[in-house]
């Protein structure tokens, strides 16, 4: 093998190793990045399933309350109208 055969071969070499070399650093540091992003989107994901469950809390209880609201309105509705029958019955027996 002749002496610029060698140099060649060498300098091929060194080039190969040193892109496999660049490869495996860039590929490690993509694999880095790719884990990053994973985690941020595992967070992101944890913390709106925390929102959607704030949110569906809060609908629970305002669903409640106005259910509560509904009901109260009922009762004072019945007691305004056991007390106009009471009036009204007062009123025929001529008991004021």
């Amino acid at each position: 093998m002749s002496a610029e055969l060698a140099a060649i071969l060498a300098t091929v070499v060194t080039v190969g190793v040193g892109l496999a070399g660049l490869n495996i650093a860039l590929w490690r540091d993509m694999r880095a990045e790719v884990r990053g992003v994973e985690a941020s989107l595992r967070a992101e994901d944890t913390e709106l399933r925390a929102d959607i469950r704030a949110v569906r809390a809060a609908i629970d209880a305002d669903r409640i309350a106005h259910e509560a609201l509904h009901a109260a309105e009922r009762q004072a509705r019945a007691e305004e109208r056991r007390e106009l029958l009471a009036a009204i019955a007062a009123i025929r027996e001529g008991t004021p």
